[in-house]
């Protein structure tokens, strides 16, 4: 088979006379084996927590959706150097590099957070 992983992805601004407007649109990969999700929803504390995708031979795409109403979680790829956040409810896709670990850590109380890896 081919193209079993379908990602899109859209952004628009209007904020007052700023506008903008990205949109690729979709585009499809393939997956050379079956694999993820992994892990799913797990309850991240206010302590650095790795996440590692031993499961999967090759990680692919990941995506992560904080699904707190109210607190953030911080993330990144190396222990306290967090280059992203997750504010209550927001989404982030990317593709990783194979054998990455993700940091998390939530702002203030544990926060669930719905991490899904796929294999590439």
């Amino acid at each position: 088979m081919a193209n079993e992983i379908a990602v899109t992805a859209k952004i628009t601004v209007t904020n007052g006379l700023a506008k903008d407007t990205f949109n690729p649109g979709s585009q499809t990969y393939d997956q050379t084996a079956q694999g993820g999700p992994t892990p799913g929803v797990i309850s991240v504390g206010t302590s650095e927590e790795s996440v590692a995708f031993g499961e999967l031979s090759t990680v692919g795409w990941l995506v992560m959706r904080n699904l707190d109403p109210t607190n953030y979680v911080q993330w990144g790829f190396a222990t306290t150097a967090y280059g992203g956040r997750l504010e209550a409810g927001e989404t982030a896709l990317f593709r990783l590099e194979p054998s990455t670990t993700v940091y998390l850590k939530a702002n203030t109380a544990a926060c669930l957070v719905d991490i899904r890896a796929y294999e590439d």
